[in-house]
C-alpha cells in the first residue's frame, strides 16, 4: 500500500488540527470510536508535532500541555467513561487506552495516573 501525503502550508494544518480537535473531543459524537482511536492519535500527535516546530513563538507548546487544557481533559473524562474496555482492562491496557484519548495533548506520567484514577473511581 502507498503513503498518502498531504502537502499543507501552516493553515491548512491548523484547520486539520482544529477539525481533530472537534472530531475527537466532541461531546456527542457521531462516531463513539474517533475519541480513542489509535490511527487518529497518532494522526494528531503528527499534526502537533508539526505545529510546535514551526512555531517561533512557543504558543503551540504551552496550548498542547494537557495542565493547561482542563476543559480538554474534562471532555476526555466524559468520553472514556462510554468506553466498553475500560473496566475490565488491567492498568498497562487503562494507560493504552487513556492515552489514544488524550492525544495530542503533553502530559506526564503523574497527569496520565490522575486520569486513570479519577476513571477508576466512577
Amino acid at each position: 500500500m502507498k503513503d498518502f501525503v498531504l502537502n499543507l502550508d501552516y493553515y491548512g494544518v491548523l484547520n486539520l488540527h482544529k477539525t481533530l480537535l472537534e472530531a475527537k473531543f466532541n461531546i456527542n459524537p457521531d462516531n463513539e470510536m474517533v475519541s480513542g482511536s489509535p490511527l487518529v492519535a497518532d494522526i494528531y500527535i503528527q499534526v502537533r508535532e508539526w505545529l510546535t516546530k514551526n512555531d517561533e513563538s512557543g504558543q503551540w507548546k504551552v496550548w498542547f500541555q494537557l495542565k493547561n487544557r482542563p476543559d480538554y481533559k474534562e471532555r476526555v473524562l466524559i468520553r472514556l467513561r462510554k468506553n466498553k474496555q475500560w473496566e475490565k482492562a488491567d492498568y498497562e491496557r487503562k494507560k493504552m487506552i487513556a492515552k489514544n484519548y488524550l492525544a495530542p495533548f503533553i502530559y506526564d506520567e503523574q497527569e496520565l495516573d490522575e486520569v486513570i484514577v479519577e476513571m477508576d473511581k466512577k
